[in-house]
Order: C-alpha cells, then sequence, then structure tokens
C-alpha cells in the first residue's frame, strides 16, 4: 500500500452526508487509496477485485459490503473485466450526525458507538443474496432526490438507522449469543471496559487499574475482550490512539511531539515509528498528503 501514497478526502457537503447507487466503472481497471473523514460503506453490485487495509486483505465479490471508519486507509482494486464492469453503491457520512437520529434506539446506539470506537474486527462482510440491503438502497435513491428539502433529514435519518439495524442484523453477531442473563452480563462488561477506555487511552494503560475500577479480574477482562473483539486490549488502545492522531493530524496544526503526548505521552521518535507501522508513513506524510487532498477538493 505505501507505494501509493494518497490520500483523497471527501466533499460530503452542508449535509455531512453522500450517496451514489450503482455507480459504474467500466472499460478500465479501478484503484482508490484512499482515507477520509467519515464513515464510507461500500456495496458491491458486480465486480470482483481485493480490498486492503492496514491489517488485512480481502476478496471482493458481488455481494461484499465494505466498512471504513473514519481516516482508516484503505485501498479497493477491481480489475477490468471486459464485459463485466465494476458497479457499486457508496454511503458516505460523519458519525456524529448519527447519534441524535438513534437516541430512540439504546441498543442500537450502543453498538454504533463501540463500532465507531473500532469495535469491528474486519472491514469485508458477505451479506448474501438474502440481505434487504439492495433493496433499500434503490428505494432510497428512487425517493430522495424527489423528496422536499424541508424533509430530506428524516428521509435521511430513517435510512440511515435502517442502514445500521440491518449492518448489524447481518455482519455482525448478536450481543448475547444464548439470550441468557449470562450473555447479557457479558455484553455489559464489554459496554463497560470500552467506556473506561475511551475516557483513558490516552494515559499509560494499567489493567489492574481496569479490573479494579470494574470490579473483574485482569484474566477475565483480557480473556472477555479477545473473546469479543478478536483484539488484546493493549492492541485495541494502540489502534485507538493512532486514530485520535489522524484526527488531530487532520483537524489541527498541533505539533507532531504535542500529538504524541495527547495520544499517549509518547516521545515523538516512539510515536512516529508506531504510526509509520500501523499507517505505512510518517505523521508528517499523512499530514501533508491529506491537507493537500483537501485542498485539491471541490
Amino acid at each position: 500500500m505505501g507505494r501509493l501514497n494518497r490520500i483523497e478526502s471527501i466533499d460530503l457537503g452542508p449535509d455531512a452526508f453522500f450517496m451514489s447507487y450503482r455507480q459504474t466503472t467500466d472499460g478500465q481497471d479501478w484503484l482508490a487509496y484512499h482515507a477520509h473523514q467519515g464513515i464510507e460503506m461500500l456495496y458491491v453490485h458486480q465486480g470482483r477485485g481485493e480490498a486492503v487495509t492496514e491489517d488485512a486483505r480481502y476478496p471482493i465479490r458481488p455481494g461484499s459490503l465494505l466498512l471504513f471508519l473514519p481516516y482508516q486507509l484503505h485501498k479497493v482494486d477491481v480489475p477490468h473485466v471486459p464485459g463485466a464492469p465494476y458497479i457499486r453503491s457508496l454511503v458516505k457520512f460523519d458519525p456524529r450526525i448519527v447519534e441524535p437520529y438513534l437516541a430512540p434506539y439504546p441498543g442500537l446506539g450502543r453498538w454504533f458507538l463501540n463500532l465507531r470506537r473500532g469495535l469491528a474486527s474486519r472491514s469485508c462482510f458477505e451479506l448474501g443474496a438474502d440481505s434487504r440491503l439492495p433493496g433499500m438502497l434503490q428505494d432510497f435513491d428512487a425517493s430522495y432526490l424527489g423528496t422536499p428539502a424541508k424533509d430530506k433529514e428524516e428521509e435521511r435519518s430513517l435510512f440511515l438507522v435502517a442502514l445500521l439495524h440491518e449492518l448489524r442484523r447481518r455482519a455482525f453477531p448478536p450481543d448475547s449469543l444464548d439470550g441468557t442473563p449470562e450473555g447479557e452480563g457479558r455484553s455489559l462488561h464489554i459496554d463497560r471496559v470500552m467506556d473506561w477506555l475511551e475516557r483513558h487511552y490516552s494515559r499509560p494503560f494499567d489493567l489492574q487499574s481496569l479490573s479494579q475500577e470494574l470490579h473483574l479480574s485482569p484474566y477475565y477482562l483480557s480473556h472477555l475482550f479477545k473473546e469479543h473483539t478478536g483484539s488484546s486490549i493493549r492492541d485495541y488502545i494502540t489502534a485507538r490512539r493512532i486514530r485520535e492522531a489522524c484526527r488531530l493530524l487532520g483537524s489541527t496544526s498541533d505539533s507532531i511531539q504535542s500529538i504524541a503526548e495527547q495520544v499517549g505521552g509518547f516521545g515523538a521518535s516512539h510515536f512516529c515509528q508506531l504510526f509509520k507501522k500501523r499507517k505505512g508513513m510518517s505523521p508528517e506524510t499523512f499530514r501533508r498528503t491529506l491537507q493537500q487532498g483537501f485542498s485539491a477538493a471541490p
């Protein structure tokens, strides 16, 4: 991925929302490598290729749904096949606009909050032929342009809530696999761990402090988190720090040293090594290319 070294911005417009239905590329290869400030959901109607993030590679095919979080570097590579155009639908939005829409649905709201925090262990999902998503995209595309301006926010809110509900239902396991009180308790523990990590990720991590505050043993916490997320607590904290660093690099003029201190109390040298290992480029290059992309945006 480093050979491309390109970050592109997206213009979400005043509504912080963008949707494109059945965008088609034919007669040429498709290659995109970028990170941006919104959540991106890409559904593949036709075409085969590969998606690459910093951590994994995924084959993509008809029925694939790709989910990318803010400032997550990702590459989508779909070679041209004669007679088989690459057709996809895109939904991009600022995650902050969704939170008020989810207020009446606390379960979905908690799930989305954890999704934003990086709880998803993968970026590509196979939804299957019986998924409702293609029909939802088609219906929204058909109705949204004709919706009066005063009603567009309501239309968007209903669509995004339904979209997230479908994603949660089809692509993620339920919070409690068996519906028992024990299963619900484990889910509650994970929510409490995530809340604690969100408050403390910028400080040196201390598993003992976490276990004491939540009144759970260090072994149980580590095992539960790994089982539920596929990641160790330390790896999650590192990823969370890097995401915050990406946000600061893209939205502030803070120095590299200042950002290193803000996201974990690091020295600049250690932070730069960690950032490059995770992102494939230095913090300076990330900021420079991000700013160049924004300045070139319409």
